[in-house]
C-alpha cells in the first residue's frame, strides 16, 4: 500500500490499564475485567520526507526514535505495520514518545506503547483511523513482546473505559464494554511494590508450569478465580463495597497461590488487609524484588494515607474508565 496521503505532524495517546480482577487466567480462557486508567502514553510522528522525494527504509537509519521505553518494541510495531499494509519503504520518520505510564510496573506500558504507535503510524502515514485495526496489530506486537498475552491489554487501552474480556481463540474473543455510568466504582489508589525483576512474558511462563506440573490444581485455581471475577463485576454493579474488598482479597490468594507476588508485595498487602482494606497486584507481578503497582482499597482512604507514610511508601489516586486510544494532534 502506498502512502500517498502523508500528515507530517501526529501524535496519538493511548491510556494505560488496570487489571481489576482475571490477570494471568486470562490466557487460560477465562474472564478478566479491565480498566483503563488515567495516566497516558503519548506518541509523536513527525514525517521528513527525503529530498526528490524518496523514501526511506527503516534499515537505512532514516527512522529516529526518542523514548525512555525500550526501542525494541517501538521497532517491532513498525514492522507489525510495514508488513500488514504491505509497505515496503516508509518515508523519514522522527517518532518522539512521552509516557505518564511506569515501564514494567503492570499498568500496561506495553500496550500503550504498541497501540499508540501503530495507531499515529496508521494515521500520519495512512491517514487512516481504525480502532479495530489498530487492537488488531497491536495484538500482534504484544505478542512479539509477551510471547502468549491473551490480548485483554491493548484491547482495553485500544477501546478505553471498563471491559469484560475472554479470550477463547486467538481468533475468537468476547470482548464486553461495559458503560462506566451503570457501575458504582469506589476511590481506588496504587501503590508502587516496586519494578519487578522479571518481565510479563516470564511471569506468564512461571504460571504456565504450574498448570503443567500440577493440572487438576491449576484447574481448581482458575476456576476459583473465574468466580471471584464475576462476584467482583457483580459488586461494582451493586455498589456493594464490602463484597468489593472480599473479592479482591480472595483474588489475590490466588494470585498467590500462582506464584506471582513477591515477599515485598505480600507485606504491604497484609498490612492494608490489618487495617480492613484490600490490595493485589496490577499486572504480571513479580517474585524476585518488586510486583509492580498495587491496586488498593479501602473505604476510608486517610487510613492509607497513615499506612503509607507508616511503611514510606508511594501511594497515587487513580481514576478508572478512562478514554481509550485517541488523536492528539494531525497537521499537513
Amino acid at each position: 500500500m502506498e502512502s500517498n496521503s502523508n500528515l507530517f505532524n501526529t501524535t496519538v495517546s493511548a491510556p494505560g490499564k488496570i487489571h481489576l480482577l482475571g490477570e494471568h487466567v486470562v490466557v487460560y480462557g477465562k474472564p478478566a475485567l479491565i480498566a483503563a486508567i488515567n495516566r497516558r502514553l503519548y506518541t509523536n510522528v513527525k514525517i521528513n520526507p527525503p529530498a526528490g522525494g524518496q523514501k526511506s527504509k527503516i534499515k537505512n537509519g532514516k527512522i529516529s526514535i526518542k523514548t525512555n521505553s525500550d526501542t525494541r518494541l517501538v521497532k517491532q510495531a513498525i514492522i507489525v505495520f510495514k508488513n500488514a499494509f504491505k509497505i515496503k519503504d516508509l518515508p523519514g520518520l522522527e517518532i518522539t514518545i512521552n509516557s505518564q505510564i511506569p515501564v514494567g510496573s503492570g499498568l500496561g506500558s506495553s500496550a500503550a506503547i504498541a497501540v499508540s504507535v501503530i495507531g499515529v503510524l496508521m494515521k500520519a502515514v495512512l491517514n487512516i483511523w481504525n480502532p479495530t485495526k489498530i487492537n488488531e496489530l497491536a495484538f500482534e506486537v504484544e505478542k512479539l513482546q509477551h510471547r502468549n498475552p491473551s490480548g485483554g491489554d491493548n484491547t482495553v487501552v485500544t477501546f478505553g473505559g471498563l471491559i469484560w474480556y475472554r479470550r477463547e481463540f486467538d481468533f475468537l474473543k468476547s470482548i464486553w464494554s461495559l458503560p462506566i455510568i451503570n457501575y458504582k466504582i469506589p476511590p481506588f489508589v496504587l501503590i508502587d511494590s516496586g519494578k519487578p525483576q522479571e518481565s510479563t512474558g516470564q511471569m506468564v511462563d512461571s504460571v504456565r508450569k504450574i498448570g503443567i506440573n500440577n493440572q487438576a490444581y491449576f484447574e481448581k485455581i482458575l476456576t476459583s478465580q473465574e468466580k471471584e471475577t464475576k462476584s467482583l463485576l457483580l459488586a461494582l454493579k451493586g455498589g456493594d463495597n464490602k463484597a468489593i474488598k472480599q473479592s479482591i482479597v480472595n483474588g489475590e490468594r490466588n494470585l498467590e497461590k500462582l506464584k506471582v507476588i513477591g515477599i515485598k508485595a505480600k507485606k504491604i498487602i497484609s498490612e492494608i488487609e490489618k487495617i480492613g482494606g484490600a490490595a493485589k497486584v496490577s499486572g504480571g507481578g513479580g517474585k524476585k524484588k518488586g510486583s509492580g503497582y498495587l491496586l488498593c482499597y479501602h473505604e476510608d482512604l486517610a487510613r492509607l494515607t497513615i499506612l503509607e507514610k507508616k511503611l514510606g511508601l508511594r501511594m497515587e489516586k487513580i481514576k478508572l474508565g478512562e478514554e481509550g486510544v485517541r488523536i492528539e494532534q494531525c497537521q499537513k
